[in-house]
């Protein structure tokens, strides 16, 4: 763990798989890391759990990513959004999305993207 202050993130994905590779990569940070893996259980945990930062891909099941960023922020206007997308160009534009980069980034990138949302000025405090 590090010495950074502790943040709660939800990672939604259909995948299992990418969600446990997103999950040990944010915890091996320090992150607190709340999965799902369907617009429904994505809805729910942000409910009941108040993340600190929402990482979403923009395709999950037959819902979108977009979408679901549109909602989330009704629930959480002030906590940022991350959507991870395969093609760049596939992007519905949504002012819900505070950041979005491609699968292909890399952890190193994702890292940053994640650090870097979570100190973005106008972000509400962690309540620790």
């Amino acid at each position: 763990m590090t010495d950074r202050t502790i943040a709660t993130v939800l990672c939604v994905a259909a995948e299992q798989l990418t969600l446990a590779m997103r999950g040990l990569v944010l915890q091996s940070e320090g992150y607190e890391v709340i999965s799902a893996s369907t617009f429904e259980d994505a809805m729910r945990l942000a409910a009941t759990r108040d993340p600190d930062l929402i990482i979403c891909e923009q395709t999950i099941g037959k819902e979108s990513g977009a979408r679901l960023a549109d909602c989330l922020k009704q629930l959480h206007p002030e906590t940022p959004i991350l959507l991870i997308t395969g093609v760049m160009e596939s992007i519905p534009q949504s002012l819900a999305v505070d950041a979005i980069m491609t699968k292909i980034d890399g952890p190193e990138t994702f890292l940053r993207n994640v650090a870097a949302l979570l100190e973005s000025p106008g972000r509400r405090p962690h309540a620790a």
